[in-house]
Formats: structure tokens, sequence, C-alpha cells
């Protein structure tokens, strides 16, 4: 697992601000330069070669220093306007304290260092307090506005696996979450992040009135779009890690695994559809909750989305999910069932990682396709050769049905 911390710079003098200006602007074009110089090398090795003794000379760089912006531009897609310089420890970077002060000391060209000082906010406490738990940071970044960044890494441990299952189901509006029992019993069910959705609503609002106006050419409507993009961006990632701060502390009251679905990718179905989902912050509640169930030791079960919100986890059949009359609710055509659509869709997440685990054999047992087949494992429809099966996964007993 790794993370970064951004910690902030305390008063630095003119002369050490101006070097380390001067340090960040040549960096940045010597990026850029790389890049160009990219386009006729087929091969990492051959790029090196051909580049290592000309930035040397261009710039008196650190050996790591260049070879560091050697691998990224390398890995980049085109040139930057600022770029995050890295500083390996021991050999370029270093920290150390004093009676009233902490330093990072930045090695920026050979036998030239610059001690940083480092203000003691909730950053740095919490910097610390990651080191004091294990973490390690061997690496540090100086940004294009002179602040540092700490790279913290930890090795992963494998958290054991606790008896119930925490189902979330992210969709437009909120975060709905459903607790089962191994035997596939409900033990709770609730919703998280409403007030996320009304914000934002009112963002929307906002921002097509003031791009109206930047449309126009006022520059003062173009500001604001920017403090409200900010707002927003600030506003969504604070409330993100509340609603994973909830999420994880009820797992553990109730001794559950968290399972979420895979949407790395959404399929296009029209502008409204698009407007809507992909707004849905959920890159940043997944990275969140990896970073929060890392700390706290609890298993992240990612399952497979196919179907969550179309098959019935009380018969297994498969149909168009939401009722017609009402998108908010789920009605099943086989057997009847009427429920919210948001709490079946987290269920079902749950119930599909439940079936994965391969120790559990007396689980819910329940149709997955429209022939009815009564199973007592999930299957692929490519394995078996069905139209409209229910759910993947990643284990099958033996890859057969069983009738």
């Amino acid at each position: 697992m790794e993370r970064a911390i951004l910690l902030e710079v305390d008063e630095i003098t003119a002369k050490k601000g101006r070097i380390l200006k001067d340090f960040s602007l040549k960096a940045t074009s010597e990026f850029n330069r790389l890049f160009e110089e990219r386009n006729f090398c087929d091969k990492f090795t051959e790029f090196h070669k051909k580049v290592y003794s000309s930035v040397k000379k261009n710039t008196s760089f650190n050996a790591q220093i260049i070879c560091d912006l050697e691998r990224r531009v390398w890995r980049s897609k085109g040139k930057a306007k600022g770029i995050t310089v890295k500083f390996n420890v021991p050999r370029n970077c270093k920290t150390f304290s004093t009676k009233y002060f902490d330093f990072i000391e930045l090695g920026i060209y050979p036998r030239n260092r610059i001690a940083v000082p480092i203000k003691k906010n909730r950053n740095w406490q919490r910097y610390k307090s990651l080191l004091e738990n294990g973490w390690t940071c061997k690496t540090y970044g100086l940004t294009p506005n002179l602040q540092i960044v700490a790279y913290l890494s930890k090795e992963d441990v494998t958290a054991h696996m606790r008896p119930n299952v925490l189902g979330v189901d992210v969709n437009s509006k909120c975060f709905a979450v459903t607790v089962l029992s191994p035997n596939g019993k409900v033990l709770h069910q609730d919703y998280f992040g409403k007030d996320i959705w009304i914000k934002r609503k009112h963002i929307f609002e906002r921002k097509s009135e003031l791009q109206s106006y930047a449309d126009k050419g006022s520059e003062y409507a173009k500001k604001a779009l920017r403090r409200l993009k900010r707002k927003e961006h600030n506003f969504v990632k604070n409330r993100v890690g509340e609603v994973v701060r909830d999420i994880t502390d009820m797992a553990l009251r109730y001794n559950a695994d968290i399972a979420i679905e895979n949407l790395h990718r959404f399929s296009p179905k029209g502008k409204r559809f698009n407007r809507e989902v992909m707004h849905i912050p959920f890159y940043t509640f997944k990275k969140i909750l990896e970073q929060r169930c890392f700390d706290k030791n609890i298993r992240l079960d990612t399952v497979d989305a196919w179907h969550t919100s179309k098959f019935c986890s009380h018969c297994g059949a498969v149909g168009k999910g939401h009722d017609s009359r009402n998108y908010a609710l789920f009605r099943c055509k086989k057997c009847g069932v009427v429920v919210n659509s948001d709490r079946h869709a987290s269920e079902n997440v749950a119930l599909k990682s439940l079936l994965e685990r391969k120790h559990i054999t007396n689980h819910k047992t329940f149709q997955i396709s429209n022939r009815r087949v009564p199973v007592n494992g999930l299957v692929r429809p490519d394995d078996v050769g069905l139209r409209n099966v229910a759910v993947q996964h990643a284990y099958q007993p033996d890859g057969k049905l069983h009738p």
C-alpha cells in the first residue's frame, strides 16, 4: 500500500525560494525537452543512452533526479506545465530536527543541499503517526509551488476473513449498504451521503449560470467558475471521506468484510445518463476506502458488477431491474417481490461476495438464470453456454451446473 501526504513548507528565506523555484523551472523545462526526444527512440535503454549526457551537461542535476525524469518522461502522455521532482532517501534527501523546527534537506545539485522547514500542522502530525505505525518514507517530492510531498509505503498484510459481509452499492444519489450474515440473513441496511448529490446539484445549476456569462467573455464568471470547481472538489472529497469512515466503522461493529462493485467503466447510454452517472465520485470513494480498510485491517472484496441490479436475490430470476412505474423500486416478475432498488443492489453485492468464499457451503440458495435452475454456486455465461445468467465471479467449484 502506498500513499502521499502534502507537507506544508514554513517560511523560507528569499534566497532559498529563488534557488528552489529556479530548480523547479529547470526540471519542468528539461522534462518537456526530453519528451520531444523520446519520439525518436524505440526502447528506454536507447533513450537513456541518448539523453543522459545532455541532461547532465545542461542542468548538473544529481544522477538520481535525472534517471527519475527519464522514467517519467518515458511513461508520460504529453508535456507538463509543472512537475513534482522526487528525491530518494538517503542519497539525495534526509530529515533532521532542531529544538523548534523539523527540516527536510533536498539535494538539488551535487554538493548543494537546501534544508526546507516544515510546518507542524495536522498533515505533519498525520505523517508522524503513520511513521510510528510501521509506514516508511523513502521518497520526498518538491512540487511546482515549492511544497513537499512525502511518499509513504507499507507492506500489505492479508486481513483475516470476518463472518459477515457489508455490501456497498454506489449510485448517482447515495451509497446504499447492506450487512449479510453467512446464511444470507440481512442484519442491517442503511444509506450514506444523500447530501452529496443535493449539494452538487446546486453547484451544477450555478455552474450552468456562470458558464453562460463566461462564454460571453466575463472575467468575473471565469474566476467564479474556478473557485466553484475547487469548492466542489473539496466538498466531495471531505464528504466521501466521512462516508468511508462511517462505512468502515459499521463493518467493524458488525464484524463484516466490505464488498463493492467493479465499476471501472460505463457504457455510453445517452447524454442524461452520462451527466448523472459519470459524476459519481466512485474513483475517489474506492481509493479512500482501500486506504481506510488497510488501516483498520478490513478485507475489501471487489465483485463483478454483472446484473447486480437486475437479478432477484429472493428467487434468482433475471429481469429488467427497476420497476417501469417507479424507478426507485425493484419488482421481480417471477416471484413478485418488490423492494427498494438501491438496497436490493447492495444486498446482491454482499451476496456475491459471500458466494465466492470457498469455505462457505451453507449459503442462501437461489436461481441464476431465466431457466430457473437451482444451483449452489455462481457461474459465468461463457462457462455453461447460457444467456441472461445473473452473475459472474472468480471462483467456481467444479464448472458445472448442479440440478
